[in-house]
């Protein structure tokens, strides 16, 4: 195999012949080796790889994809999301590469420091990543941004949300593992019924930017995970509802669950097995159809909105909490409402179970 190691500080080198040779002996996603030959005739004949002063090798941005001159070592990762989920994914990816670089990307600078005391380089999205990062920099990357930017309720600017997807997909050298952490609230199904990785979404405003993304990561080879209802001990549905005192919904309706940390590891497992699960070996061209893998992640215990409040009352935390009142719609009334999350294509083939096997295990460890 022709190697694409980063080039001497100065050294301006055509990378051309070493992509097309690289995209032929590999197995490229599009499942189409004629047109994707062509394509790197083009490539091979038109960009150059250029170092830069700092930058351990420049490399060369390919609008189809990315093939990276220069890329980083091979457990480095880009976190684009460093908000709760990705510094947990961060930590623990340092944990487990104490000398990879980490860089997690923020909107603003609020939590640099913080991230810099865990050992992981800050930087915000745009100009100041562009500037510290390479494009094709990063074999490993997480998007674990959320659309509305992490502000409850508010909506996702037009395109923005792709947008950011395009900026994190720049600096992934498609080497490793590119995974989005999506959401189980694009299925369609609310009326108690089961759904899987093929069940019909929703058409709703919300759905369609996760949608977007989603096929846009899945394009060039990414993993999408779609995660059930994240919380922790004071984060998630149980925390906001002892805390308002009202829970719109039937108190039957039907909730799935994650613990942070166990999506965290479920991201960093999609990471490590990133081609094996892919199916390939590196180059990714973006495709027509959909090549990337899609998964859905949740400790596969479905829990009623009651049993959530009943769970949570137990914990030290939450000792003096009042039960909430159930306000359910009138047009909901009677009616089963939620879904459960079939999560065996998850654990059978990224080898992933959480740690915490359901909402209710985690609060009695917490006693």
């Amino acid at each position: 195999n022709i190697s694409l190691a980063a080039h001497e500080e100065k050294h301006q080198v055509g990378c051309g012949f070493g992509v097309l040779f690289a995209m032929a002996s590999r197995r490229l996603p599009c499942r189409r080796p004629l047109l994707a030959l062509g394509l790197s005739l083009v490539v091979a004949s038109s960009f150059w790889c250029r170092s830069a002063p700092g930058a351990g090798g420049a490399v060369a941005a390919v609008p189809v994809g990315r093939i990276a001159c220069g890329s980083g070592g091979q457990d480095d990762l880009l976190v684009f999301g460093a908000g709760f989920l990705g510094k947990l994914a961060a930590q623990k990816w340092l944990e487990r590469h104490p000398s990879a670089r980490v860089v997690g990307v923020t909107r603003s600078d609020a939590s640099h420091e913080e991230l810099r005391k865990m050992g992981v380089e800050p930087h915000t999205a745009g100009a100041d990543l562009a500037a510290a990062a390479p494009i094709g920099g990063f074999p490993n990357v997480i998007f674990a941004a959320p659309p509305s930017g992490g502000r409850p309720g508010a909506p996702a600017a037009p395109g923005s949300y792709a947008e950011s997807i395009r900026e994190a997909q720049s600096h992934w050298d498609g080497k490793g593992g590119f995974v989005f952490t999506s959401s189980g609230g694009v299925f369609k199904e609310d009326a108690g019924g089961t759904v899987d990785e093929t069940s019909p979404v929703s058409d709703t405003p919300r759905t369609a930017v996760l949608l977007e993304a989603e096929k846009l990561v899945r394009e060039v080879g990414g993993t999408v995970l779609r995660l059930a209802g994240l919380y922790d001990i004071l984060r998630g549905a149980h925390a906001y509802w002892l805390k308002v005192g009202v829970i719109t919904g039937s108190k039957d309706g039907v909730l799935n669950l994650l613990h942070y940390e166990d999506a965290a590891e479920a991201a960093l497992t999609a990471l490590d097995r990133g081609s094996a699960v892919r199916g390939d070996h590196g180059v990714q061209l973006r495709c027509a159809e959909p090549v990337g893998e899609l998964f859905i992640v949740g400790d596969g215990v479905p829990t009623t909105r009651l049993e959530i409040v009943q769970s949570a009352r137990q914990a030290p935390q939450f000792a003096d909490a009042a039960e909430p009142v159930f306000e359910v719609p009138p047009e909901q009334m009677g009616k089963p409402s939620g879904k459960v999350y079939n999560v065996r294509r998850a654990t059978d083939v990224l080898r992933w179970t959480p740690r915490y096997k359901s909402f209710a295990q985690f609060i009695t460890m917490q006693r």
